[in-house]
């Protein structure tokens, strides 16, 4: 018995490939979901999903583009991050934390002095970023997200030396971005072996580890 084939009409297939053509060129021109990190442009490209992050933050991105961002402008990013994805901006915020950090190094690169204000708003900021990573064990989402922006900043930022705090607690030079990866794999590891013993005790004592 032969299995009913459903009739699709000229016109039900122009819409599909309409709707299909309208789905590659979102992507292409760079529109992401809310609930997503938005990547760093390339030259000369303004992406549709970092517009969202522009309105909401206007004054953040005017003051980053500028030259001129203080803590004022910067603050409100900044509490976003730091909130996690608890707070309904926290993805609009990383956006634009890596934007701003993208920018940032930018200009410290092209400084003819070294500007301590500007490094230190950096070393703040890889600081932000770590500590938003080690608060998000519960939420996986969140972390993926950090760590794409942390992973999109090392490969399209440029290094700048930054002052970094080793496990002992001694300051020495380091380079900006891959400071970011080294905290938040350092995390990773942490939470991943922590996880493996505790699984291992269950196993072993039938007991939830504290």
């Amino acid at each position: 018995m032969s299995r009913p084939r459903l009739a699709i009409g000229p016109a039900a297939l122009a819409a599909a490939l309409v709707l299909f053509s309208e789905a590659t060129l979102a992507r292409a021109a760079g529109e992401i979901g809310a609930g997503a990190y938005c990547p760093l442009p390339v030259k000369g490209e303004k992406p549709a999903c970092l517009e969202p992050a522009r309105a909401e933050y206007g004054d953040f991105f005017s003051a980053v583009e500028a030259g001129a961002l203080s803590d004022a402008a910067a603050a409100q990013v900044e509490a976003a991050v730091s909130a996690g994805a608890g707070s309904d901006q926290a993805y609009l915020a990383l956006s634009s934390l890596a934007y701003g950090y993208f920018r940032l190094s930018k200009s410290a690169v092209a400084a003819q002095q070294r500007n301590p204000e500007l490094l230190e708003r950096l070393e703040r900021w890889n600081a932000l970023l770590g500590m938003a990573y080690d608060n998000a064990a519960d939420d996986g989402a969140w972390q993926r997200a950090l760590r794409t922006a942390a992973q999109d900043l090392q490969r399209r930022a440029p290094a700048v030396t930054l002052r970094c705090i080793d496990d002992r607690g001694e300051t020495h030079p380091c380079d900006s971005t891959d400071a970011v990866m080294r905290g938040i794999d350092a995390t990773a590891g942490q939470v991943g072996l922590r996880g493996a013993l505790e699984r291992l005790l269950q196993r072993i004592f039938g007991l939830e580890a504290s």
